[in-house]
């Protein structure tokens, strides 16, 4: 399954190259990403299309190595259904998050943008993968999984809160000083998706190994 999907976000994006690329390729992204405009028009599909959408073969492929890398693992922990339903799961609450935060933004003054991309999901699959095998590490990475895991939260956590548009106290300031030094391209991701996937990940991991009671 895991494999398909990597096959369908590699010919979509070969699709958009040959639709004629940028600029050509922008009314697909304001068709299929998500955006409050999109669902205010009645794009009632964009909640599960951005996913599918991607900005550049960097975009791309980074998502492409954790989603192969993750889904694998988790496909053969917990089997097929489980991983669609993460990767389905977490692509709809990501994008909820984001959302959320775009009204906020727009609210303040700033000009809506539209997601793309199957981070969240990504994101989702491996702190999945974290959760179950807390004291396991990766091979790049000499941290233990639940250090991992904790490490990528809070960063996205952070970055979420710095972002100078939202001007919470403290954390704009942070963020403002990040795109001092050249940082604003972090502030171009949505941070917010990552964190939806991450808790959709987090707690269907809890779930997994929740204690079963027991039946007298």
């Amino acid at each position: 399954m895991v494999t398909g999907l990597m096959l369908v976000l590699v010919m979509i994006h070969l699709g958009l190259i040959f639709a004629g690329g940028p600029p050509e390729s922008l009314r697909y992204y304001e068709s299929f990403g998500l955006s409050l405009q999109g669902l205010s028009d009645g794009m009632i599909w964009q909640p599960l299309t951005y996913a599918l959408f991607h900005g550049d073969w960097f975009h791309l492929g980074i998502n492409l190595l954790l989603l192969g890398f993750a889904g694998a693992r988790v496909t053969q922990i917990l089997g097929q259904q489980a991983c669609f339903a993460i990767i389905v799961l977490s692509i709809l609450v990501g994008g909820l998050m984001h959302l959320l935060t775009e009204m906020f933004l727009v609210f303040r003054g700033f000009e809506a943008s539209h997601l793309i991309g199957i981070s969240g999901a990504c994101f989702a699959l491996l702190i999945t993968l974290l959760t179950l095998s807390p004291h396991g590490s990766l091979r790049l990475v000499p941290v233990s999984g639940k250090n991992l895991g904790l490490g990528l939260v809070l960063g996205e956590a952070l970055l979420w809160l710095m972002n100078p548009g939202l001007g919470l106290p403290v954390f704009a300031a942070m963020g403002e000083y990040l795109v001092s030094w050249g940082g604003a391209g972090l502030f171009g991701i949505s941070h917010a998706c990552h964190l939806g996937g991450a808790l959709v990940g987090w707690c269907f991991a809890r779930r997994v190994l929740a204690p079963v009671a027991a039946i007298s």
